[in-house]
């Protein structure tokens, strides 16, 4: 498999309802902050990965493996890697991978973010909606604060949601709608990062932006609504417009 480079611009537990598609049951959680799944009580061989064949995303000066489902489940399955949740705490608590932590992107909760005191060469995998755009804002945090061992989950916790992977939280068949939004703006601002936050919830996404200045976001925001009001923070300037003023166009900011 031939390596892809892709270029982008870019401490809460809490306990809930457990959701698998599987037969398996988990051992209690002894501890909610290390990031750290549960183990199952039926764990899978140990599968051989190179991540030299992984593709990377480049952020911030950093490169960063983006791991595949497959083998990222197996790592949880076997209690191999630290989870953390870029997202933000609402969307943490309505469904997340379980045994995850949040630690939002971009640098997550300063001096009480539960990854401060981890062992900087643990194996830490960060995953978002995005799929991509927050994980890897959250990974790139991590390897500038001297991590060694970070990945993104590639396919993004939706991909591990509609599988009926490990979750927990306290709305888990919740699949919000996708909605798109298209922007554009100077292209003097390529490669620099779009926030997307519904303002009440404070539920976020993040794009970049494109040499030519345009910008895209498929966003699944839960509980919201055509006159929901959405905000879009540029470098430059933000906007906020219900969200029927934001699909089916092209923003100009």
């Amino acid at each position: 498999m031939q390596r892809r480079d892709i270029l982008l611009g870019i401490g809460i537990a809490i306990s809930g309802c457990l959701g698998t598609s599987e037969n398996n049951k988990y051992e209690p959680d002894l501890d909610p902050f290390d990031g750290y799944p549960p183990l199952p009580t039926q764990i899978p061989p140990q599968q051989i990965f190179d991540p030299t064949t992984f593709d990377v995303a480049k952020v911030n000066s950093q490169t960063i493996p983006l791991a595949p489902l497959k083998t990222v489940y197996n790592w949880h399955q076997r209690g191999e890697a630290r989870f953390v949740d870029s997202r933000s705490q609402t969307q943490y608590e309505r469904s997340h991978i379980l045994g995850s932590i949040l630690s939002p992107a971009p640098s997550g909760i300063g001096s009480s973010d539960p990854t401060s005191d981890w062992p900087k060469n643990d194996r830490i995998v960060t995953y978002c909606g995005c799929p991509l755009h927050l994980s890897t804002l959250r990974a790139a945090s991590l390897l500038n604060s001297g991590f060694t061992n970070v990945y993104v989950l590639q396919d993004g916790f939706w991909e591990w949601h509609d599988r009926r992977y490990p979750l927990a939280g306290n709305d888990l068949n919740l699949a919000p709608k996708i909605w798109i939004i298209h922007g554009k703006t100077d292209p003097s601002f390529s490669g620099k990062t779009v926030w997307i936050r519904e303002l009440q919830s404070g539920q976020v996404e993040a794009t970049m932006i494109q040499t030519n200045g345009e910008f895209k976001s498929d966003i699944r925001f839960s509980n919201i609504s055509l006159t929901t009001p959405i905000s879009i923070e540029a470098p430059h300037r933000t906007i906020v417009s219900p969200l029927s003023s934001l699909i089916d166009t092209t923003i100009e900011i």
